[in-house]
Parts: C-alpha cells; sequence; structure tokens
C-alpha cells in the first residue's frame, strides 16, 4: 500500500471519529444500548411483546414533551411550564367533550390554548425582559391555579367519546400501532426537517449559539425564539390531549413532575442547557432512554417511590455528560481547524518556492516599534 493511501486512509478514519464526537445523539445512543442489554439480560420478559409495548407507549407523553424542549433549548431557553400547559391542554380538551363539542373542534381549542402560552411565555421573556427560568416558572403557576380553579381539585370525569380511546392509545389502530405513536412519529420527522432544512432551524441555532451575532446578522431574534415557546406550547397541547384519553380523567395535579422528565429526555438526548445544540433524534432516544430505566425499575421490584430519585440521578449524569460532550466537541473542533491547513498544504501540488511581492517584504510602521 501508498503512502498517500494510507494517509487518505487515516484521513477518512479520523473525519468519521470526528463526525461520532460531534453527534449528540452518541452519548444516549450508547446508553439506552446498554441499558437494554442489562434488562435483558437480567429479565428475559423485558423483551416480550407486550413488555415492549407498554416502554414505547408509556414514552409517548414524555417524548412529546421533549420534542418542544429540544427546539427552546436549542434556542437557549428552557421551559419550565411544559407540564402545567399539557395538564390545562387536557383540561380543555376534555371540557369541550363534555359539553357535546366534537373532537374535532375540542383538539383546535387545546391547541390553540398552547400556541397562546407558548406566545405569552415568548412576550414576557422578549419583551419584559424576564429570565426563561422565572416566565416559565411563574406560567407554570399561572396555568395549575387556573386549572384547580377550574376543576376545584375534582378530576374530571365522563367525556370519553368511542374514538378518544383511538387517540389516547387505549384501542390499536392497526395491530400493535396506536396513533399516538404515530403522533409522535410524524411530528419528529417534521421538527426534524424545520430544524434541518428550513430557515427558521438555521436561525434557532444561530440565536443559541450567540445571540449577539445573530442580530448582527440580521436574524429576528425575539421572533425566533416566540417561535420557539409557541412550539413547545404546541408540543404540550398535543401530550394533553393524548394523555387525557390515556388517563380517561383529567387531575388537576396531571401535569406534576413532567417538566423535569422532558427537560431530562431532551439533555440525555444530547440538547444543550448553554443553547445552540440538539436534535430531535435524541429527544427520541432520550424519552425512550427514560422509560426503559423506569421499567427496569419496575422489573426489580423497586417501589415507584423511588422513580423520581432515578429520573433526577440520570438528569445529573446527562448534564455532566453534556458538559463533558461540549468540551470533547471543542477539543475536536480545535484539532480539526489545526489540522487543515497541514492537510491541505499536504495536498497541494509541489510548484517550488512560492514567489513573494517585493512590496511584502518590507517593513511595516508596526513591525519596526
Amino acid at each position: 500500500m501508498s503512502t498517500d493511501q494510507s494517509k487518505a486512509r487515516v484521513s477518512v478514519l479520523e473525519r468519521a471519529g470526528y463526525r461520532l464526537l460531534l453527534d449528540p445523539t452518541l452519548g444516549v445512543q450508547a446508553m439506552l444500548v446498554t441499558i437494554c442489554v442489562v434488562a435483558a439480560f437480567s429479565f428475559p420478559v423485558f423483551l416480550t411483546e407486550v413488555n415492549l409495548y407498554n416502554v414505547v407507549g408509556s414514552s409517548i407523553i414524555v417524548m412529546l414533551l421533549a420534542l418542544g424542549m429540544t427546539v427552546v433549548l436549542i434556542a437557549r431557553g428552557i421551559d419550565l411550564s411544559v407540564g402545567a400547559v399539557m395538564a390545562l391542554c387536557a383540561a380543555v380538551t376534555a371540557e369541550a367533550l363534555l359539553n357535546g363539542y366534537p373532537l374535532t373542534l375540542a383538539a383546535p381549542m387545546a391547541l390553540a390554548t398552547g400556541a397562546a402560552v407558548g406566545i405569552a411565555n415568548g412576550l414576557l421573556i422578549t419583551k419584559l425582559g424576564l429570565p426563561d427560568f422565572i416566565a416559565t416558572l411563574a406560567m407554570l403557576g399561572f396555568a395549575s391555579g387556573i386549572l384547580y380553579i377550574w376543576t376545584g381539585g375534582v378530576p374530571i370525569i365522563g367525556y370519553m367519546v368511542p374514538e378518544f380511546y383511538y387517540v389516547g392509545g387505549l384501542t390499536p389502530l392497526v395491530g400493535s400501532v396506536t396513533v399516538p405513536m404515530l403522533i409522535a412519529l410524524v411530528l419528529a420527522l417534521v421538527l426534524g426537517g424545520l430544524l434541518g432544512w428550513s430557515r427558521l432551524g438555521t436561525h434557532l441555532f444561530a440565536v443559541g449559539s450567540s445571540e449577539h451575532s445573530a442580530r448582527q446578522s440580521g436574524v429576528a431574534v425575539h421572533r425566533v425564539r416566540i417561535l420557539a415557546y409557541v412550539i413547545s406550547g404546541l408540543m404540550a397541547a398535543v401530550a394533553g390531549i393524548v394523555i387525557a384519553g390515556r388517563n380517561t380523567n383529567v387531575p388537576a395535579d396531571l401535569g406534576t413532575g413532567y417538566e423535569i422528565q422532558a427537560i431530562a429526555a431532551a439533555v440525555i438526548g444530547g440538547a444543550s442547557l448553554g443553547g445552540g445544540r440538539g436534535r430531535i433524534l435524541g429527544a427520541v432516544l432520550g424519552a425512550l432512554t427514560l422509560a426503559v430505566s423506569i421499567n427496569l425499575i419496575n422489573l426489580l421490584g423497586v417501589p415507584s417511590s423511588y422513580q423520581k430519585i432515578v429520573i433526577g440521578a440520570i438528569l445529573l449524569l446527562a448534564v455532566v455528560a453534556n458538559r463533558l460532550s461540549e468540551i470533547v466537541n471543542a477539543w475536536a473542533r480545535r484539532r480539526r481547524l489545526a489540522r487543515a491547513p497541514v492537510d491541505h498544504e499536504a495536498d497541494a501540488p509541489d510548484l517550488g518556492p512560492p514567489t513573494v511581492p517585493a512590496e511584502s517584504l518590507k517593513p511595516t510602521r508596526k513591525a519596526l516599534r
């Protein structure tokens, strides 16, 4: 093998290695595979069709919330109100059905509620200058308070209509495939295309990477951030519609704890709390990782009260891993940029000594100082 062929093969391997290092979903892929392998060898029941069906079904709600959370995190924001908004939209759907409205009108009412909350969050952050954490935390309390006053602390029941059993996934559509699975798949593809192939996606990453640079480049930063929160609100509304059909009742505390799971799934999937980094595929895999972890806890016979401790521990590990990944990514980029001129020079033909203009040889005033 010639020296040039060896160098070419090494260069290809290095580029492949850099792509792996720069892939934000690499960590969650490794984590998910590891947990699945451990669970499969420890509990043969893990690989049964019924158990896998339950794992995927239980991950849908968190997955939908994590999709919107990923978009917000990419834009260097955070939405702590997703759980409360989900519960409020579930109540809107249930109350509309209870009052005789068809599902084709009840669902748009919930979507409009989620979008309105997203706009309110965006305006509080962009126009009033409130920190994302404070604005969305206030919205969490506001939405939760409205739901509790509305219901009086009593769950909403008696609203189920035949078609709503399909929306909630209680009745499969075809075989083991349910409507929530299809909804999550379609929305993941749409948001993946939005982030990867649209101008809005480019602007979201630009705002998250450097808001000042994005503004200097002509990006409407405020509009982009508002749209990010609208997308998060819409995802919460979709999750609310689905969970209302799945639970067949809407208690006042329905959304408690879901915001932590959504953040955990997004961060496990590679979304950076510092903005400018994240993938929709990572959010999907992050939600599946949480669901598999909780399923493994149940198979171990650990009390359900420990689930929150496990989710908190996974979130902490994900944040640490995310930070280490950012350090490795920065190192890989610097190394690649440092080697680029050398590789370019090595690949260039030998044309003899370079010619230098006579003017460039004259000492400048700065050089003489």
